[in-house]
């Protein structure tokens, strides 16, 4: 889910998992995912008293599932939001080992990914599905996945936003994303080098909504080795890297923790 300053986001998608199908899938519940014939349905809870408000479905195919929310906030009669929205199945196929150790090499140029920008009309109860600018017309900067913002700005509308693409598993690129101005999206990638979620750390003398740092741990593939690697959240240029002394693996999820500093 995601919040606004007045909702909590919470959107129930048309997939289920047959917890009773485990024994027969080696006791792995995704592989056991079905497609339900509904729409997805959206609600807000209000976080000052609880109430919620529904009567939001959309059948529009992009919304059958979604793996993030990445930020959410309100304009006049909206609550609007970002998502990662993805195919059904992917928690069952895109981690399957054979598919990851043999997928032939294409030539796509975006991954199976998208982000869509979703409003819903609290008067109208209207939900309202729209794409991301992309001036550049590359089709890798709309297809991230783990997306990230300044998290001084969660509930409240966001203008850049950072994430992950992986076309093919192994060409992976990190992307930042300028939603106003979207000739300004940038993107961070080496061959061989394999990036994981990005953390965006503010600046806490800064001013501008990117003025900070964004953090991730890449595998060198050249070298087999991990390292963590610092990009400036502006400009999105190495500030530096430094070489771990263990491999990490593939992360998920993570943060930054100030307090701990």
């Amino acid at each position: 889910f995601s919040n606004t300053v007045n909702y909590a986001v919470i959107a129930l998608y048309p997939v289920s998992m047959n917890f009773w199908a485990m024994m027969t899938n080696n006791l792995h519940p995704f592989d056991t995912i079905t497609q339900i014939d509904a729409p997805t349905k959206f609600y807000l809870m209000n976080l000052n008293d609880g109430s919620v408000i529904d009567g939001f479905e959309s059948w529009d195919p992009n919304l059958i599932f979604s793996t993030h929310h990445m930020n959410a906030w309100e304009e006049g009669d909206e609550v609007v939001f970002d998502l990662a929205c993805n195919p059904w199945d992917v928690l069952a196929s895109f981690m399957d080992l054979e598919t990851m150790l043999n997928h032939p090499i294409t030539e796509d140029d975006e991954s199976i990914f998208v982000m869509k920008r979703v409003r819903l009309n609290i008067s109208t109860k209207e939900v309202t599905v729209e794409d991301w600018p992309n001036q550049r017309e590359i089709p890798m900067l709309n297809t991230v996945d783990f997306p990230m913002i300044n998290e001084n700005y969660v509930g409240y509308k966001n203008r850049f936003a950072y994430g992950w693409v992986s076309i093919d598993y192994w060409r992976q690129t990190l992307v930042k994303k300028d939603l106003e101005n979207s000739m300004n999206d940038k993107t961070w990638s080496r061959p061989s080098h394999y990036p994981g979620e990005v953390f965006f750390i503010p600046n806490p003398e800064g001013e501008g909504e990117d003025d900070g740092v964004v953090v991730t741990v890449v595998f060198d593939g050249e070298m087999e080795q991990s390292y963590i690697l610092l990009l400036d959240g502006k400009t999105f240029e190495e500030i530096n890297y430094s070489y771990l002394p263990h491999n990490v693996p593939f992360t998920f999820h993570g943060n930054w923790f100030p307090e701990l500093y």
